[in-house]
């Protein structure tokens, strides 16, 4: 269950493993911090012409919280991988007792980054994971922008601030940084049309891990199914990168460290295609399917039970922006539990039947939203769980038109 709440609640996807672990560590982090902010308060005195600027890629992973790959810049004067070589991101958390639940709520402090390169180098190799680099086409005036740009944001947000999925990450920081560095918003030109809403640029790289898949599937609220234009698209790290070169701040980028895991977005997961086919066909009202039906109950039993607990709990108790307006849980259900209770077992026809009336009203209610006010992506379960209630009602007809008749 511990997996599944770490996967369900994979808004952690563009954190990494930069993070300091013991007071050695620590001491050497400091040192690298305080280097950089001196510079960065004292660039108004100096030439930065001898100064480089680079946006590191980093390459998705396999695990869910590395699922959508990392952005981060470089500073570096001098020799590479010096004194005086920097590592600046966004997304270090502090991992103590209670993060957990603080995260799912929403209210998990996430902090600024800054190390020196040959680490935060050294750690991506060790993953496995590629980088691709793009170097920023700054002149000095638009360097000391930048070095004001990250001084201000840091300066707002050396205490913490709280993670946002879509609006407060990795890629969001540095967009907003580069768009005042170059005085105008960089824009993701290159997107497609078709790809235009937060929902629909995620799913790509979700479809091979199925707990990823789950989120999206059925947390994310219709504030992810809004059309979002070339600036407000740009929250994962290739699409940045991509926006960069299409602003004009970098020529085409270049691989420094290679990717071994040669992952690629748009790996679809047959799993939520095998649990449809199962809980559709085995419901259909044909004799052969009859033997099996007791398939279809019990995997919508399941799915839409453990579904249904997460976007409840979601829906009542998160403060994400992004999952608070949820609309999931009225389709899937906890309710749902009781089919795995055989319907000759029930002894009380009539408790089962107000059952199936309940989650009818649910599903025509969610049907209601959908259409009107809450917008959210969720055909796919809606058209699943109408056509196995609707099944049910119909295989079990004579049974409701007799308890119809008894009430009347």
């Amino acid at each position: 269950m511990f997996y599944i709440l770490i996967a369900i609640f994979s808004i952690t996807t563009l954190l990494h493993p930069l993070q300091a672990q013991d007071s050695k560590d620590q001491n050497w982090q400091a040192k690298a911090q305080s280097s950089f902010l001196n510079l960065l308060k004292s660039h108004s005195k100096q030439n930065l012409s001898q100064f480089r600027v680079q946006l590191w890629t980093v390459s998705p992973g396999k695990s869910v919280t590395t699922a959508f790959g990392h952005a981060a810049l470089r500073i570096v004067s001098g020799p590479d991988y010096g004194d005086t070589d920097f590592y600046l991101d966004f997304g270090v958390y502090d991992p103590s007792p209670g993060f957990l639940w603080r995260f799912m709520k929403g209210e998990a402090n996430f902090f600024v980054n800054i190390i020196p390169t040959s680490s935060a180098f050294q750690t991506w190799d060790s993953t496995g994971r590629g980088i691709l680099v793009s170097e920023l086409l700054l002149d000095e005036s638009k360097k000391h922008k930048l070095f004001e740009e990250i001084l201000k944001v840091y300066e707002k947000n050396k205490d913490g601030y709280y993670y946002d999925n879509f609006t407060n990450n990795c890629v969001t920081f540095l967009r907003d940084i580069l768009s005042e560095t170059k005085g105008e918003k960089i824009r993701l030109l290159s997107m497609d049309s078709e790809k235009n809403t937060w929902r629909k640029r995620v799913l790509p790289y979700s479809q091979s891990i199925i707990w990823l898949n789950i989120n999206e599937t059925l947390l994310f609220d219709k504030d992810t199914d809004a059309v979002r234009d070339s600036y407000e698209i740009i929250y994962l790290p290739e699409d940045l990168r991509r926006a960069v070169i299409d602003s004009g701040l970098s020529e085409e980028s270049k691989v420094i460290l290679r990717d071994r895991w040669g992952i690629q977005p748009g790996t679809s997961s047959a799993l939520w295609k095998i649990i449809f086919a199962i809980i559709i066909l085995f419901s259909l009202p044909v004799p052969l399917f009859k033997l099996f039906e007791r398939y279809a109950v019990v995997t919508y039993s399941l799915v839409s039970g453990i579904g249904g607990t997460v976007a409840t709990l979601v829906y009542f108790f998160t403060s994400f922006s992004f999952m608070d307006q949820t609309i999931s849980w009225l389709i899937y259900s906890p309710l749902d539990f009781l089919l795995l209770k055989r319907y000759d077992l029930w002894q009380n026809k009539r408790a089962f039947w107000s059952y199936v009336a309940l989650r009818c009203l649910m599903l025509l209610f969610a049907f209601s939203l959908r259409l009107s006010i809450y917008k959210q992506d969720i055909d796919m379960i809606l058209f699943v769980s109408v056509f196995f209630f609707a099944m049910l009602l119909f295989k079990y007809r004579n049974d409701v038109i007799s308890l119809i008749k008894r009430q009347s």
